[in-house]
């Protein structure tokens, strides 16, 4: 007799979703702007330090992990329809987000690295924020999510 799983059998675990930015003009993600938030970073030496993070319906994308010895994994990893994915925020994509509403189409993607201006820092990476327009020039919303977005509050 089968053994029924029951609901905390480990292949029913959530796991998060981070977006990873690894290969410049390859690792990308477009879809609705589900959420924005603070919280608190446990990067080494920002730990407890408000940062943004901005949560994703995709749409598509794709990003490249790297292995334990921080080498780029050449096979990419497929961002699927519908799948929620969360970005952690920067300088630079927080200054670029500040405009973008919830529920709006929005895309990030990787371009370049720059050499940090600090000696034995990591090289800065350029990611750009793209918010695609209606022909009259409004931002476009994901019409399906500000209909259920509306539902929820009311």
């Amino acid at each position: 007799m089968k053994k029924e799983k029951g609901w905390d059998d480990e292949e029913n675990e959530v796991q998060s979703n981070w977006a990873k930015f690894n290969v410049p003009l390859e690792d990308k993600i477009f879809g609705t702007l589900i959420s924005k938030k603070q919280t608190k970073s446990n990067l080494p030496g920002s730990e407890g330090k408000l940062v943004n993070v901005y949560d994703i319906k995709a749409d598509e994308g794709l990003f490249h992990v790297l292995d334990e010895k921080k080498k780029v994994v050449p096979e990419a990893v497929k961002i699927n329809a519908n799948e929620i994915y969360s970005v952690g925020g920067t300088v630079v994509i927080d200054r670029q987000m500040t405009n973008i509403q919830v529920g709006q189409k929005i895309g990030l993607k990787f371009i370049e690295e720059k050499p940090s201006k600090t000696k034995g820092f990591a090289p800065a990476k350029i990611i750009k924020v793209y918010a695609p327009k209606n022909e009259d020039g409004t931002p476009q919303m994901d019409e399906e999510f500000m209909a259920k977005k509306e539902v929820q509050e009311f």
